[in-house]
């Protein structure tokens, strides 16, 4: 993924929130995105996936790079992504694959294969809102990589896990990595 030059203004505000971003990351890369909040980590993020545009005076201002042609973004607060519409929890993980299309049995490996990644087999049956805040943001990951993505895009992946949790993510990006995944994470964390 390239970015060169570009800017992201949020609707009716006088002044870009980022502007003349230059950033380059190659598959397999991990790239750590630190700031306080509001420094404009969340937003990179967004604008990295093409989740929002980078318009300033009302034309798209950069360039954007689209070898990263699947893109996964994951949240720090889970219960903004849920879809709502799924039950139980291995339906909430299908739902990404499904809405392209793929097929059945390729779904139902994949959701296995992604719940075991993150240690959330056992949470297959579960309704999604019954999830604790780290049960919940492991599923999320487990959704985000249903999609197979090549850029996955992390905010604060952590905030809800406990720190065993936490490091077990943070070993899962360097396996997704090694394995072609380009990762950047977002984190108020400086180290």
């Amino acid at each position: 993924v390239c970015l060169r030059n570009a800017q992201f203004r949020f609707a009716g505000a006088e002044h870009p929130a980022l502007t003349g971003l230059m950033l380059e990351i190659s598959p397999g890369e991990i790239v750590a995105l630190a700031g306080p909040p509001g420094s404009g980590t969340s937003t990179l993020l967004l604008v990295l996936g093409g989740y929002a545009p980078r318009l300033v005076g009302g034309r798209l201002t950069g360039e954007r790079d689209l070898n990263a042609r699947r893109p996964a973004i994951v949240f720090a607060t889970p219960w903004t992504q849920l879809t709502g519409l799924c039950q139980p929890v291995e339906a909430e993980v299908a739902f990404g694959p499904a809405s392209f299309g793929r097929p059945r049995a390729e779904i139902r490996d994949n959701v296995a294969r992604q719940l075991g990644r993150l240690s959330v087999s056992h949470l297959a049956a579960r309704d999604p809102a019954t999830l604790s805040g780290g049960e919940l943001q492991r599923v999320i990951v487990a959704s985000a990589l249903a999609l197979e993505p090549d850029l996955l895009l992390l905010d604060d992946p952590a905030a809800e896990l406990d720190p065993a949790a936490a490091d077990a993510l943070y070993d899962l990006l360097r396996e997704l990595a090694a394995g072609g995944t380009a990762v950047v994470v977002a984190t108020p964390d400086a180290a």
